[in-house]
């Protein structure tokens, strides 16, 4: 299994200094623009999704839309930010989970996100998260 945590060079384009757009690096992954509330000097990083967890615990298959890093002073961001990922509004009505990984919620496993996409926006408050859908 790959470090999940390795990052991918050339994937980051700082557009102002709280927002990002991650650009995928494999043909199954989606870019995604991050929003975060307030400046800063932030750090983000694209991740690869190689060794991300392939199931749920309900062996349900994940499709990893893309995985990110954002920091602030040498530590993972604990704040709110935004993400958009074009497509995502229509998951939930394809009767699919928008899946979160971040490595401490839900006891280090995938988990369903329950909050609200608006305009394929969701917010988080994580700054190691990957992101995806299950099933794919």
């Amino acid at each position: 299994m790959a470090n999940p945590k390795q990052v991918v060079i050339g994937k980051v384009q700082k557009n102002s200094n709280r927002k990002f757009k991650i650009q995928k690096e494999k043909a199954a992954e989606l870019d995604v623009d991050i929003d975060i509330e307030e400046d800063g000097d932030y750090e983000v990083d694209k991740l690869s999704v190689d060794g991300l967890p392939a199931t749920m615990d309900n062996g349900t298959l994940i499709r990893w839309f893309n995985n990110f890093s954002i920091k602030k002073n040498g530590q993972y961001l604990n704040q709110s930010f935004k993400v958009k990922i074009t497509g995502i509004s229509a998951i939930r009505a394809a009767q699919k989970n928008l899946v979160i990984w971040d490595g401490n919620t839900n006891s280090g496993k995938p988990w369903v996100f329950t909050g609200d996409i608006v305009d394929d926006t969701i917010e988080l408050t994580d700054g190691d998260p990957a992101i995806g859908s299950s099933p794919p």
